[in-house]
């Protein structure tokens, strides 16, 4: 993975954050890939990835994420768990 930590130096030097969240009501998750601009959207239930988006931007230190389905009163949550 480029930018993953490399032997002999500390577990942040020169890595890419990444950002992850989930909806409470949906089978959903999202992780980011800092510095390369893709969101990985996975169905954790059927413990598989659905899709990528790949974004106009390159999300360094892993930006930040927010999911959410009809319904699930996530936008009430005002810590973004």
């Amino acid at each position: 993975m480029a930018g993953a930590p490399r032997r002999g130096g500390t577990p942040w030097d020169g890595v890419q954050r990444r950002a992850i969240a989930a909806s409470p009501g949906a089978e959903l998750v999202a992780v980011s890939r800092g510095g390369h601009g893709e969101v990985h959207v996975f169905d954790a239930d059927r413990a598989e990835r659905i899709t990528t988006l790949t974004l106009p931007t390159p999300l360094d230190d892993g930006g930040h994420l927010a999911l959410i389905t009809p319904g699930d009163g996530a936008h009430a949550d005002p810590v973004g768990r």
